[in-house]
C-alpha cells in the first residue's frame, strides 16, 4: 500500500493548475459536512479533533480556533481544514494540480487544429483532482497512517471534494477566441456583480456562495442551505463508495459546465478591461446552481468522513 501511495503522489505534479471555491465557500461545505457527522455520527467528532491536533501546519489552524475551546474550537479546525489547501498556495504543503479535472467543452467555431489536438486527448482530463483524490482518501482510510499523515489527507479530501463540484473545476471552454484553452473560465472576464470590479468567469463561480471568511458566517449560510437543499431533495445522494468521486466530477459537474457556466449566455471579455456585466437573471441562477452543489458537497464530504475513519477504524 505505502509503495502505491507513494508512487502515485510523485506522479501527481505534472499537470496545470487550477483555482479552487474561494476560502469562504470551502468553510460552507465544511460547516455542512460537521452537521452532517454530528447528526449521523457524533461518535467521530473526537477522533476528527485528535487528528487535527496532529495537522504539520499548525499556524493556520492557530489562527481560525483563536481563544476558543471545546466543541467551537474542534468545529473552526474542521473548517480550517477543508480550506487549508488554499492557505497553503505557494508553500511546501502546496499541490497546485490537485484542485481541477478538466475535460474540455469545445465550441463550434473552433479551429480543426484545437479539435484534433483535444481529439488525440480523448476522455482524458487535464488536472490531477481525481487522483489526488484516491491517494487522500487512501492515505485517510489507512489505520497504519501516521495521524499527522492523516491529518493532511482529511484537509485534502475536504478540499478536493468540495472543488470537484464547482463546475469549473471540471470543464474548459476551448474556441476560437481561446484555442489553447480558457482555464476554467480564468480566462473570461466579468464584472463582479457584488462589488463592480472586473473578476474572472471562475471566480465569478467560486465567489458565488459567500465571500466572508469568518467561521459564524460559514455556519450561518451553511444552515441556510441545508434549510433551502435538504439531503432528502438530492437523488444522486447515497452510499458513498470511493469509486464515485469520478461520477461526481463527470457526469454531474461537467454537465453544468456546459450547461450554465459555458452555455447560459454569460456575456464575458478576454481583458479585465472590457468586462461586460453579468445579467441579472444570469447572476441568480449561478448562485441557484453554486449553493445547490455546495449543499450537496457538504453532505458528501460527511460521507466520505465516515467511510474513512470506519475503514481505519478510527
Amino acid at each position: 500500500m505505502r509503495a502505491v501511495i507513494l508512487g502515485l503522489a510523485a506522479a501527481l505534479g505534472l499537470a496545470a493548475p487550477a483555482g479552487a471555491w474561494t476560502r469562504p465557500g470551502h468553510m460552507v461545505t465544511a460547516a455542512i459536512a460537521y452537521d452532517e457527522i454530528i447528526r449521523l455520527r457524533p461518535d467521530l467528532l473526537t477522533a476528527l479533533a485528535t487528528i487535527l491536533d496532529a495537522h504539520p501546519d499548525r499556524g493556520p489552524f492557530q489562527v481560525a480556533i483563536d481563544r476558543t475551546t471545546g466543541a467551537e474550537r474542534a468545529r473552526r479546525m474542521f473548517l480550517e481544514c477543508a480550506r487549508w489547501p488554499d492557505d497553503v498556495r505557494l508553500s511546501g504543503h502546496d499541490h497546485p494540480t490537485w484542485h481541477a479535472t478538466l475535460w474540455p467543452v469545445i465550441t463550434p467555431d473552433a479551429s480543426a487544429e484545437t479539435r484534433a489536438r483535444l481529439a488525440r486527448r480523448g476522455d482524458t482530463p487535464s488536472g490531477e483532482a481525481l487522483p489526488a483524490l484516491a491517494l487522500n482518501y487512501a492515505v485517510l482510510s489507512d489505520p497504519r497512517a501516521t495521524p499527522t499523515a492523516r491529518a493532511e489527507a482529511l484537509c485534502w479530501v475536504l478540499h478536493v471534494t468540495g472543488d470537484i463540484h464547482q463546475p469549473l473545476h471540471t470543464g474548459e471552454l476551448f474556441s476560437a477566441a481561446y484555442p489553447t484553452g480558457d482555464a476554467g473560465g480564468g480566462r473570461q472576464f466579468v464584472r463582479d456583480p457584488l462589488g463592480d470590479g472586473p473578476i474572472s468567469l471562475h471566480w465569478l463561480w467560486d465567489d458565488s456562495v459567500s465571500r466572508s471568511g469568518l467561521a459564524a458566517d460559514a455556519d450561518r449560510k451553511g444552515r441556510e442551505l441545508e434549510t433551502a437543499h435538504p439531503r432528502a431533495a438530492f437523488k444522486t445522494s447515497g452510499p458513498f463508495t470511493p469509486d464515485r468521486f469520478a461520477s461526481w466530477a463527470r457526469e454531474e459537474s461537467y454537465p453544468l459546465a456546459v450547461s450554465t457556466a459555458y452555455g447560459a449566455g454569460v456575456p464575458t471579455a478576454s481583458t479585465e478591461a472590457a468586462a461586460p456585466a453579468v445579467p441579472a437573471a444570469t447572476w441568480q441562477e449561478i448562485q441557484r446552481q453554486a449553493e445547490a452543489r455546495v449543499a450537496l458537497a457538504g453532505y458528501r464530504m460527511a460521507d466520505v468522513v465516515i467511510a474513512a475513519f470506519d475503514a481505519a477504524g478510527r
